[in-house]
């Protein structure tokens, strides 16, 4: 097992890359670097939409969402978070406007919402 791996479940189903953070982790720029270390390893190159549920992820620091914003996209052709309470909705708001991740970032609240949306990037 890679240390990202410590932070978050990643599989590929039906051509999108599947990524959910397991319960109350606080990601900092060293956890955020090992997860996308641990899910660039499992794409092997390849480049998918990626579908990230954060509705268990406890925080995330400044320098982590600026890193995911840019290192965190690499190999991703578009980005679905699926969002459980408010201020994650303000977070992410936040994230894509400072952040300016360079891929196209949409936030759900249910999975079946982002799938629609990352389908077309397939």
């Amino acid at each position: 097992m890679f240390k990202g791996e410590d932070y978050a479940h990643f599989w590929v189903e039906e051509g999108i890359l599947n990524f959910i953070y397991k319960p109350n982790i606080i990601l900092d720029i060293n956890e955020a670097r090992a997860v996308v270390k641990a899910r660039l390893r499992l794409q092997q190159g390849k480049v998918y939409p990626i579908l990230c549920d954060i509705r268990q992820l406890k925080t995330s620091s400044k320098a982590a969402r600026e890193y995911l914003a840019v290192d965190g996209c690499l190999n991703a052709l578009a980005v679905a978070f699926v969002i459980e309470e408010s201020y994650f909705g303000t977070m992410m708001s936040a994230f894509r406007e400072i952040s300016k991740p360079n891929v196209p970032i949409e936030t759900f609240t249910t999975t079946s919402e982002a799938l629609n949306f990352l389908k077309q990037f397939e």
